[in-house]
Formats: C-alpha cells, sequence, structure tokens
C-alpha cells in the first residue's frame, strides 16, 4: 500500500463451531449471521479499539442467549461474544 495510512487487519479462525440445542436445519442461517456480524463488527471495532494480542491458542468466549428460533439472532450474540473477547475496548 503507497501512502496512506496502513489498514489494521484481524483474522479470526474458528475452527469449530458447536451449536448445542440448534436444529441442524438452523446451522447454516446461524454460521452465516456469525460470519457476516463479525465482519461488521470488526470494522467498527478497528476504528475504536485495539485487538489483544495473541494470549492463547484457545479461547473460549462466554456463553450467550438469544431467543428460540432465531438463527440470526444466536449468530449475532456468539459474534458480539467473540468479538468483545478479541478485542480492548475499555467496557
Amino acid at each position: 500500500m503507497s501512502g496512506g495510512t496502513p489498514r489494521r487487519r484481524v483474522e479470526l479462525v474458528i475452527d469449530e463451531l458447536a451449536l448445542l440445542g440448534v436444529d441442524r436445519a438452523d446451522a447454516p442461517a446461524v454460521a452465516a449471521a456469525l460470519g457476516q456480524q463479525l465482519a461488521s463488527l470488526g470494522e467498527e471495532r478497528a476504528a475504536e479499539a485495539v485487538p489483544r494480542g495473541r494470549e492463547e491458542a484457545l479461547r473460549r468466549p462466554p456463553s450467550v442467549t438469544a431467543s428460540a428460533g432465531s438463527p440470526h439472532g444466536l449468530g449475532r450474540a456468539v459474534a458480539g461474544a467473540v468479538v468483545d473477547a478479541v478485542w480492548e475496548t475499555g467496557r
């Protein structure tokens, strides 16, 4: 990149997504919502916060709760928990 400030880039690698209690038919929608929300939140946070340094190969965010029957809501809730675990925001 010539000129300007280099853009921060954070890469999250999720090797396994265990969706306990989620119908198999809803799993793709949850995973898609998770991916979309992670991208959106990542861009937001990159402007305002610094990602934490890699402390360990495995980091498990806290459990989340979402309304039953809302795969999209569950994906968004998981994304929020992951992003909160990765970025230092002073919250």
